[in-house]
């Protein structure tokens, strides 16, 4: 049987069989796997037995009062928000100071953009080298005569957390950077032509003009930065697995112990689906603050 193209059965198919490769890969290796997780969540599974024991909801009761976890949910908050300050504002500063630079302009997108490609577990080996108590960071301060702010990076429980959030933010600036380039493009030039008309210095049209035109810019940014930052595992891992005493212990570090360390599957999939809903509700926050202001 041949559908006639025109007819309105051919014209409802087809944009399912356009999206049917794409959703077929979501739902196999998203959707299924979420709800997967939700489903252990419920249950004491070992990870190992093939026999899985529902329990209901002992598993979040239990995380409820989980000392640990809060540390890591503490964490993780600090840990989102120095990231957030760093690959939003910073990066839209940095945008905003490229889009205005013709000379060589190449060439430091290129420097900025490049670590974004390399791989977390070398980014991680790079800045555990650097953060050593005799790495590059404290010979340069004691060279320039800042020795008294030299310490143990990854060993100091009140710098660690911080330190690891600049170098993931290094890693990733460069995403936001272009993505913001690409909103400044099309930002109306007769915004910042009315604007010099009124006298406007170059840091009330950075204000008044920049930022309000590239709102949805910034809140596509701001969620992409804000979901990686929450699953960020890589880098903490690689340097500190959480420590010094559990300073740089984030959920998904924790989340890993739980799960794949100390074989109680359900517990980790319970603290991988509270990260799923603190990130859902901050998100939805998020773009019900930008929707009020766009009203």
């Amino acid at each position: 049987m041949r559908l006639d193209p025109n007819s309105k059965v051919a014209q409802r198919l087809n944009p399912v069989l356009f999206l049917f490769p794409a959703l077929s890969i979501y739902i196999v290796f998203a959707l299924y796997p979420t709800v997967s997780v939700i489903e252990y969540s419920f249950t004491d599974w070992d990870g190992i037995s093939p026999e899985r024991n529902y329990i209901g909801l002992e598993n979040y009761r239990i995380m409820f009062s989980d000392k640990i976890f809060w540390e890591a949910f503490r964490n993780t908050f600090v840990w989102s928000g120095v990231i957030l300050v760093i690959n939003v504002g910073l990066g839209l500063v940095i945008a905003a100071m490229l889009a205005r630079v013709w000379k060589a302009r190449l060439l430091i997108q290129t420097c900025i953009v490049l670590p974004v490609v390399i791989s977390p577990m070398a980014v991680a080996t790079i800045w555990r080298w650097m953060y050593q108590p005799k790495g590059v960071i404290n010979q340069v301060l004691d060279g320039v005569g800042l020795d008294a702010l030299t310490r143990p990076w990854l060993g100091d429980p009140s710098v660690v957390l911080y330190a690891l959030a600049f170098a993931h933010s290094w890693s990733t600036i460069g995403l936001s950077v272009i993505i913001f380039l690409a909103g400044l493009q099309a930002v109306d030039e007769d915004l910042y032509e009315a604007s010099k008309v009124d006298c406007a210095t170059p840091l009330q049209q950075f204000r008044y003009v920049t930022m309000p035109a590239l709102r949805p810019v910034t809140a596509v940014v701001f969620i992409l930065t804000l979901t990686q930052s929450f699953k960020v595992f890589d880098i903490v891992w690689a340097t500190t697995q959480g420590g010094p005493i559990r300073f740089s212990e984030i959920l998904s570090t924790y989340m890993y112990k739980r799960g794949a360390l100390e074989n109680d599957y359900g517990y980790g999939s319970a603290i991988g689906v509270a990260l799923l809903v603190i990130v859902s509700f901050a998100t939805i926050i998020y773009l019900q603050i930008q929707n009020r202001k766009d009203q």
